[in-house]
């Protein structure tokens, strides 16, 4: 079989949405860690079973190793993509049957390349090399549609899987999800630090917050820090979380939570909890604290105040962080 087949066949085998995350220079077990693998749900899979949801399966091919995430989607992540491509090269492949396919190669923690396979016009792709992949993308047809008659977006992200073999130099077995043997739950959260849409911005929407971002950026390394761990502290305890095993000193050491200790337990309670909104907003800021970096600790501590939600955005606690930003730099 070709290998333009074999990856259909693979393409409507792993359904209709799926995402392969090649990582390489590492093995099946490590390559799941660096996408989040929680190391309490690490295990060897049964001859015969095959895996899906909630579970994704790696398995180790030559130099790479693959994670399959059947019905998943969290190797498309571009943060999460980088953050599995730190000292080595990661590519990942999607397709979902709700939104557009896309397709990723990162080295070193840097995206060299993204783009749509549906739709890979050259004002689209992006990265730090947009065109390294042409000649390869040219030679596997996968370029835009020169008119509404062309139907090559059918056959895109099974062009895209023969790319990421050309680009890692391996092809994934037959029947994958059996063969591949070592399973995990994936929580990118542990791994992917805070930045961007995480963190405090001034917009139309939120006119108050550019008040809060200047009196942040203004403040000494030190403030930001102190007003950080200050503020997520306030912020649990308005969620009545105050008292969550391990926070204190998790946000006293300003380290990473690691996800089978006591607090990474209740994270990932809180992550799959769905009717609280107000979670969300505290896990983006409590995600940013954790960090190194106390610019971002403290952007992504006042984020909340863009949520309008009561008592995690009051104005009185507003006021409150805004006159502490500026009476401790002073």
């Amino acid at each position: 079989m070709d290998d333009l087949a074999h990856a259909r066949a693979l393409r409507d085998q792993l359904g209709e949405t799926f995402c392969l995350t090649y990582v390489k220079g590492v093995d099946a077990e490590a390559a799941l860690r660096r996408l989040g693998g929680c190391p309490d749900t690490v295990r060897t899979l049964p001859d015969g079973d095959v895996a899906g949801p909630p579970l994704a399966v790696a398995l180790a091919l030559g130099t790479w190793s693959v994670v399959i995430e059947p019905g998943g989607t969290r190797g498309a992540d571009h943060a999460l993509l980088e953050v599995a491509s730190r000292g080595t090269a990661a590519v990942s492949v999607l397709r979902h049957d709700q939104a557009a396919a896309h397709f990723g190669y990162a080295v070193d923690g840097a995206t060299v390349t993204g783009f749509d396979p549906g739709y890979p016009a050259e004002e689209t792709i992006w990265g730090a090399d947009p065109q390294l992949l042409r000649p390869l993308m040219d030679a596997l047809g996968l370029r835009p549609p020169s008119d509404e008659s062309q139907s090559a977006w059918q056959d895109a992200e099974a062009r895209a899987i023969v790319l990421a073999q050309r680009i890692t130099g391996v092809r994934l077995p037959d029947r994958p999800l059996a063969a591949a043997r070592v399973a995990a739950e994936l929580e990118p959260w542990f791994v992917v630090p805070a930045g961007g849409a995480d963190l405090l911005r001034a917009g139309r929407r939120t006119p108050f917050a550019a008040e809060l971002l200047a009196a942040a950026e203004a403040a000494a390394p030190d403030v930001q820090r102190a007003v950080a761990v200050a503020e997520v502290r306030r912020q649990a305890a308005v969620l009545g979380v105050a008292d969550s095993p391990g926070l204190v000193a998790a946000l006293t050491a300003g380290a990473p939570v690691a996800p089978d200790s006591p607090l990474g337990h209740r994270v990932r309670g809180w992550l799959a909890t769905g009717d609280r909104p107000e979670l969300r907003w505290f896990l983006g800021a409590l995600r940013g604290v954790l960090g190194a970096d106390p610019r971002v600790a403290v952007l992504a501590a006042l984020k909340p105040y863009a949520s309008a939600l009561p008592g995690l955005a009051d104005e009185p606690a507003r006021a409150a962080v805004l006159a502490a930003l500026r009476d401790q730099a002073r």
